[in-house]
């Protein structure tokens, strides 16, 4: 009902009495219908029906005959038992159900409002195997001379027929077992090399299971052969008890007033005495439990013994002097060489460093990223996702960990700390790509700010640039001094992409970073985020930042789902897309490049950008649905209408790499559509990435750094840059080439950029690019040109009276406003604006400029004059 109020009455009468989605459900539940009345006919069909139709004659399903009719056993009458006839005896037996069931699942779909055209392959496969499943049941029907024709049918044992007649009873089996095969492999992945690799994946399984199952029986055997040893044990000894209470030798009783023994006291002297103990008082049950406790006691003795073997001699220390620490016995003589020399001046050798190396992501097989990509594959174009071989594979040396670096540097910070009074008592080096994070654990009574403000000093005695100190470490008791690595390691973007954690992601718009210092992948999703805030100088590796995300976002995502705006102010950086105008590109309609490179159209492109904004919150309101998720689901489930205007809505990456260009030449009245789309535009599915190397407080407003929480920092200039963009310091101790903080809701974290080259980006463009793409490139709505203004200004011959009056003090000021206007003539806002724009439409003022004064066009009173002259006036 609420959808017939949207259609207007006057349209009402002229509405077709059965609308065209009542019409294509009708049409599905036909075909399902049809195809089950076509199922039941073959599965009731009886060879004996045909013997009492063929003496009627066709005319009996006009005029049946009672008779007839009643000796036919077809659930469809006689109709079913002429189908069945032709289906099942002609053509390929009861396997023709196969038909059947096609006809009803494209019924259901075409119910459901889906698009049959992606049941091409699971038909393709389904008459496949009713052909060969038809074709392998009369091959043993014909083998072994079997009256079950009904199962293949005339065409299965015609074709049978021919291929033992061509390759032979056994050539014709191994031919059908191959084609079983292919057809099987083929239905279960699409992709035989992806079904084998699931294949040798379970065999793998299976072998480890079995391998299990073997060491648990093993281990269970020498369980129960110690268990019969202690069992045999115990029998011997009280065996020797019995004998020797049978000889004669009998336990002392105790005298009245003095207590038993206790069973542990009687295991004591049972293990200082042996057998020579007289037990005869114990039951043979006594003593087995005895000896269970004192084997018990034994072990937990060795196990104590061996524990205080490996603990490190200097743990038995409890000072240099040379005492234990629990009973102030002297130390054992055997101290290590190292402690033994060390003195006073260097106590940072007793401490030992741990080194620890993050392990690498576990990389995917060569198809998992293939078939990842195929699940969300979209069959409006034939698209094809670009392959892993386009990048460029990263050197077989790999990274070396170099002890005697780490060791050098650890040596250093202790000495300079102690040297400031600051005890140390662990210290841990984590190794990274870049940099090598040393996790310092100091005595309990040192003050953290007291570390911090040796900063400068550790940097001079270490003689690096680029040295940062985390002061606490968040989540752990120690404080982090990152010192980069004299030899660096360079991070491919495949060695990213091809990680299972990027290739099993169900993130929307994954993005991998690149690597942290545990030489995790730094992965993110962008639709989360929501939106990001990109600075860096010049060289630090903000471009290849900017490549990264939009290389991780081509190899996860369908052009269906996914549009970039990208606006290059510098024309050069992201011109290699301009490949992708049929696939992932956005653009404004009758604009001449699909790459937004002259600034006087970003503001145009902005304010399109939020209407395409505004509009997509109309469709989610009559969705009656929150986000762009749930609406493209809905959609996809055949909820919405196409006739109301519904559509398929993709994700718009809206990518400006320089910002402070922008503020320079638009204006900056371009700050109100930027933080418009930040404010609202993460619903609909619209995310912001804007990038700047002038990270300045007039570039990164206040109102731009509220509206994106999530930042990245890649080297900058000074530490107020850096406080500009994180809030704090920090960024401008990074190395450069990549090396870049990211700030995500208060929390820090270090990563190394992952690099791509020129060459791949071309590669990976010529891929797409030389697709056949859509006949149209994605138009962002039409708007009008805001920088012109122009609209709604008056027709010069309806002036206001104040207008000369009003050029005179522009012209006087050179300074085009309606502020000034308003405190000289003393007017209001309206009128004064509307006199504004008399002055543009008379050629004396520019256009409007946004919270800018107008360009006055006139240069004194006497030019004003002749102006005027020339209007008329």
């Amino acid at each position: 009902m609420a959808r017939k109020t949207v259609t207007p009455d006057t349209n009402r009468s002229e509405a077709p009495v059965i609308s065209g989605n009542r019409k294509v459900e009708i049409t599905g539940i036909l075909l399902i219908v049809i195809g089950l009345l076509l199922a039941l006919s073959i599965v009731t069909y009886s060879a004996e029906d045909y013997a009492v139709i063929s003496d009627t004659g066709i005319g009996s399903v006009l005029k049946p005959d009672p008779v007839t009719t009643g000796r036919i056993g077809n659930g469809l009458g006689v109709a079913g038992a002429y189908l069945s006839h032709i289906l099942v005896r002609n053509f390929f037996g009861y396997f023709s159900l196969f038909m059947a069931l096609i006809i009803i699942a494209v019924g259901w779909n075409t119910f459901r409002h889906r698009d049959v055209r992606r049941l091409q392959w699971p038909i393709l496969l389904t008459l496949s195997g009713m052909v060969l499943l038809a074709t392998f049941s009369a091959w043993f029907i014909l083998r072994f001379d079997m009256a079950f024709e009904a199962w293949s049918g005339s065409a299965g044992l015609a074709l049978s027929q021919l291929m033992r007649t061509v390759t032979g009873s056994i050539g014709s089996f191994i031919l059908l077992l191959s084609f079983s095969l292919v057809l099987l492999l083929l239905l279960i992945d699409r992709d035989i090399q992806a079904s084998v690799d699931r294949m040798r994946d379970w065999i793998e399984r299976v072998r480890a299971w079995f391998e299990q199952k073997q060491l648990e029986r093993q281990q269970r055997k020498v369980v129960r052969a110690e268990q019969s040893k202690a069992d045999t044990d115990a029998a011997s000894v009280s065996a020797a008890a019995y004998d020797k209470t049978r000889g004669g030798r009998r336990e002392v009783l105790p005298e009245k007033g003095v207590d038993t023994p206790s069973a542990n006291s009687t295991s004591e002297k049972l293990a200082e005495h042996g057998s020579e103990k007289t037990i005869g008082a114990l039951t043979p049950e006594e003593i087995v439990r005895i000896s269970a406790e004192r084997d018990a006691r034994r072990r937990r003795e060795e196990a104590e013994a061996d524990q205080v073997v490996r603990m490190p001699d200097r743990a038995l220390l409890d000072k240099p002097g040379g005492k234990n620490r629990s009973d102030g016995t002297d130390a054992p003589d055997a101290v290590p060489a190292n402690v033994a020399s060390v003195g006073e001046d260097a106590p940072e050798e007793d401490i030992e460093i741990t080194v620890s190396v993050g392990e690498e992501e576990e990389q995917a097989r060569e198809r998992d990223l293939e078939r990842a990509q195929k699940e969300q594959d979209i069959p409006v174009i034939r698209y094809k996702f670009p392959t892993i071989d386009l990048m460029d594979s990263p050197p077989n040396e790999g990274n070396e960990v170099d002890f005697e670096e780490i060791q050098e540097n650890k040596l250093i910070i202790l000495d300079k700390l102690k040297r400031h009074g600051i005890e140390i008592v662990g210290i841990e080096a984590i190794v990274g790509p870049t940099v090598t994070l040393y996790e310092l654990q100091p005595a309990p009574d040192v003050k953290i700010s007291k570390i911090e403000s040796y900063a400068n000093d550790l940097k001079m005695a270490m003689a690096t640039h680029g040295l940062r100190i985390i002061a606490p470490i968040p989540g752990k008791s120690a404080v982090g001094i990152e010192v980069p690595n004299r030899k660096r390691e360079t991070v491919y973007i495949k060695q990213l992409i091809n990680t299972r954690k990027f290739v099993e992601t169900k993130m929307n718009l994954p993005v991998a970073f690149g690597k942290t210092i545990e030489n995790e992948v730094y992965m993110v999703d962008l639709t989360t985020m929501p939106h990001l805030l990109i600075a860096g100088a010049t060289g630090s590796g903000k471009s290849v930042g900017i490549n990264t995300i939009i290389t991780c976002l081509l190899y996860k995502c369908h052009p269906e789902n996914l549009k970039f705006v990208l606006v290059d102010p510098k024309k050069i950086e992201l011109a290699l897309y301009r490949h992708l105008q049929k696939h992932f590109l956005a653009t404004m309609p009758g604009a001449e490049e699909p790459i937004i490179t002259d600034t006087s159209k970003v503001m145009e492109a902005l304010t399109s950008v939020c209407k395409e904004m505004d509009n997509r919150y109309d469709l989610l309101k009559m969705g009656m649905v929150r986000d762009i998720r749930a609406y493209n689901e809905k959609f996809k489930q055949g909820e919405l209408e196409t006739d109301l205007g519904h559509r398929h809505l993709p994700y718009i990456v809206v990518i400006i790499d320089e910002l402070a260009d922008l503020m320079l030449t638009a204006g900056k009245a371009i700050e109100e559509p930027i933080s418009r789309i930040a404010q609202l535009a993460r619903a609909v599915g619209i995310h912001l990435v804007v990038a700047t190397q002038r990270p300045s407080v007039n570039v990164i407003t206040g109102t731009i750094k509220a509206n994106f929480p999530v930042r990245i920092a890649y080297q900058v200039a000074s530490k107020i840059d850096s406080r500009t963009i994180l809030d704090t310091m920090g960024a401008d101790q990074l190395v450069g080439r990549g090396d870049m903080l990211i700030s995500t809701g208060g929390r820090m974290v270090r990563v190394q950029n992952a690099f791509v080259s020129t060459e791949e980006v071309e590669r990976i463009n010529a891929f797409i690019g030389n697709q056949i793409g859509y006949n149209n490139p994605y138009y962002l709505p039409e708007v009008e040109d805001p920088n012109a203004n122009d609209a709604g200004i008056p027709d010069l011959d309806d002036r206001d009276d104040l207008f000369e009056e009003a050029a005179k003090v522009v012209v006087l000021h050179q300074q085009g406003s309606v502020s000034l206007i308003q405190r000289k003539l003393k007017l209001g806002y309206n009128r004064a604006g509307r006199i504004i724009d008399q002055l543009y439409a008379a050629g004396i003022v520019g256009p409007y400029q946004g919270s800018t004064a107008r360009e006055v066009l006139i240069a004194d009173e006497d030019e004003l004059y002749e102006h005027l002259q020339n209007l008329g006036t």
